[in-house]
Parts: structure tokens; C-alpha cells; sequence
């Protein structure tokens, strides 16, 4: 074989090769930059049973993998080349109490594990954890109640009202004051919130890495659907 055939043939194999590799990890390098990932849903509260047991008292966050139990986790934009698209993550493992006395929330604490943040993507949740939350350095996220909240308007009936709670939101390691507009409910020994609250991810010192061909929006929302059980 002359010397030109040979470099037709090597230059024949380089292009299989290459063409092999795009149908191989084409598409999971597609699904790793649109998939939409899993998002922090509402609750299904259109027949909620009243209520079974006073307000006040001590109140423990149910946590737990289960898709009626607890759950925190962010939205946010992923810019593409030419296109822009919505990123969800979120996690079950949540932690933490609120306190009513009489009819009014005295405290309440949100613990969040942002190691087990899951958009159902690995490459994507290794990339996050790492490079963009640092959760080797920040493990947490936390909300905690600022001042009492009159929750009176909060009827037994399992009838959601709408409220809003002042507190202070630390993610990686950045303190700042917020007020999280929530839907609230009381149900058999529960109490059900829910709600998004939009935040600015360089208030947190969120940094934006360069990934491949994807960017983070600095806008996003951080979404909540709290499940708090009554102690005895």
C-alpha cells in the first residue's frame, strides 16, 4: 500500500472514530445541558382534610425521600448558544422545628443538606455541588425566622391562605434578610407551606464557572414545600 492510501485509510478510521463518539456521547452531552432537572413541586391541596389538632405547640420538619414529604431546591436559567433554558435541582433531606404559641409562630428553622442536591443529572449535580455551591466548605443552607408572625389567618379547615415570613437566609455562608411570600394550611397533625422566593445568586457569592457552553442566570428562585407534623 503507497503512502497515499495508507494516510486515506488512517484518515477514513479518524473520521469513524469521531463520528462513533457523537452518536455515543452525543446524547448524553444533550441531556446533561437541557435537561430541565427536577423541581421543587406544589403541594396537591385542592381536598385537604381540616385540621386535628390545635396551632400551637412544637412542630418538627418531615423530611424524607418522599414526593409528599419536604422539599427544597432552586430554578434557574441556563444560557445556551442560541437558546435559554430552565434548570431545576432539589432535595428531600431538609431538617428543622417551628414554634407556635397561641397564634403566633415565635420560631422556626429550616436546614437544608446542599450535598444531596439531585437535578437527575450526575455530571451536572457533581458540577454544582463542587464548583458552584462548594458543599465541602458550605454543607448547608439555612433559613431562620427573624421576628413572630401572627399566623391567625391560618384557618383549621385545610383551607390555604396566603402569608409571608420575614427571616434570614444563609447560603454559602452569606447571611441576608428576606420575606418568603408562602401559601399556608393546616391539615389532620400537619402543617403544609409552600412558595418561591426569588434571589440574586451573587448576593450568596454564587459563582458562575464557565461550563462547557452553558451559563447561570444571576436571577433565579429558591422554591420550598415545607411538611411540619405536630409533637406531642
Amino acid at each position: 500500500m503507497n503512502s497515499g492510501a495508507r494516510k486515506s485509510v488512517i484518515t477514513l478510521i479518524a473520521v469513524a472514530v469521531v463520528a462513533l463518539a457523537i452518536v455515543i456521547v452525543g446524547p448524553v452531552l444533550y441531556r446533561v445541558f437541557t435537561h430541565e432537572g427536577v423541581r421543587t413541586g406544589d403541594f396537591e391541596a385542592e381536598q385537604l382534610k381540616p385540621a386535628t389538632t390545635s396551632a400551637e405547640g412544637n412542630w418538627k420538619i418531615i423530611g424524607g425521600d418522599n414526593s409528599k414529604n419536604t422539599s427544597v431546591g432552586f430554578t434557574f436559567n441556563e444560557v445556551l448558544p442560541g437558546s435559554r433554558r430552565t434548570t431545576s435541582a432539589s432535595t428531600h433531606k431538609v431538617s428543622g422545628d417551628l414554634t407556635v404559641s397561641g397564634t403566633t409562630l415565635e420560631k422556626a428553622t429550616i436546614v437544608v443538606d446542599m450535598a444531596t442536591l439531585n437535578s437527575d443529572i450526575e455530571v451536572r449535580d457533581i458540577n454544582v455541588r463542587n464548583k458552584i455551591l462548594s458543599v465541602d466548605q458550605y454543607p448547608e443552607a439555612k433559613f431562620v425566622l427573624s421576628k413572630p408572625l401572627d399566623i391567625s389567618s391560618i384557618p383549621d379547615d385545610g383551607k390555604r391562605v396566603p402569608i409571608e415570613v420575614p427571616g434570614q437566609l444563609t447560603i454559602r455562608g452569606t447571611t441576608n434578610d428576606v420575606v418568603v411570600p408562602m401559601m399556608a394550611a393546616r391539615t389532620d397533625d400537619l402543617v403544609l407551606l409552600s412558595g418561591s422566593l426569588k434571589i440574586n445568586r451573587q448576593d450568596y457569592n454564587v459563582e458562575s464557572p464557565e461550563f462547557v457552553a452553558a451559563k447561570i442566570a444571576d436571577e433565579g428562585e429558591l422554591n420550598l414545600r415545607i411538611v411540619a407534623q405536630k409533637q406531642q
